[in-house]
């Protein structure tokens, strides 16, 4: 794992399903994505996310920059805000 994702506090909010409205706002669900561990809020299949076809994303910092649903306590969040400053 690098630097970069050591940042996660494994909070598991980017593994929950969102719903998209019609005027692009983005509602978080209740839903977790069936690899997520409730519990610990690690990723049962975090070697092999990308494969299994569920719609992972990978959160480089390119990415977090641009994504509207990931939470403002999202530690990648903070470290490109905090970078922005």
């Amino acid at each position: 794992m690098d630097n970069w994702e050591k940042l996660c506090k494994r909070c598991g909010q980017c593994c929950f399903e969102k719903w998209i409205e019609g005027d692009g706002t983005i509602l978080p669900t209740s839903i977790p994505c069936r690899f997520l561990d409730i519990v610990t809020r690690e990723c049962k299949v975090y070697h092999k996310r990308f494969k299994v076809g569920e719609g992972c994303i990978k959160l480089t910092p390119e990415v977090v920059e641009v994504v509207q649903w990931l939470p403002a306590d999202c530690a990648y969040v903070e470290q490109i805000r905090g970078n922005r400053r």
